[in-house]
């Protein structure tokens, strides 16, 4: 499997982003080309907003996101952990969250 995208529900019309890469298919451009597709899709549907969420050490990622048009809006510091370390206490990690809104939505002059 080289991988998977996955949409999460938020309020307000939005959706979150995720994708996961086997490390063997990385640099291929096949994250750019499926995350490509699936918000023009999700944005055809009438989504107003898309977010997604990365590890700010992890360049390739949310360089990815830079390159779909997504903009940073915020870094959150130590905001979440997935591991415990040997001492039974979490290992806190940063996260950088990202946007990106219905262009249609901007080209029917929907909003302001």
């Amino acid at each position: 499997m080289i991988g998977n995208i996955f949409l999460g529900k938020r309020e307000c019309e939005t959706l979150e982003l995720g994708y996961v890469l086997n490390s063997n298919f990385c640099g291929n451009g096949y994250a750019f080309e499926a995350c490509s597709a699936m918000c023009g899709n999700v944005f055809s549907k009438g989504i107003h907003r898309l977010e997604a969420n990365c590890d700010p050490n992890n360049a390739a990622s949310w360089k990815l996101l830079e390159r779909l048009g997504f903009v940073r809006e915020g870094h959150l510091r130590k905001d979440i952990y997935f591991r415990k370390g040997k001492n039974g206490n979490p290992i806190w990690k940063d996260t950088f969250i990202y946007s990106k809104l219905n262009d249609r939505e901007r080209q029917n002059n929907i909003w302001l």
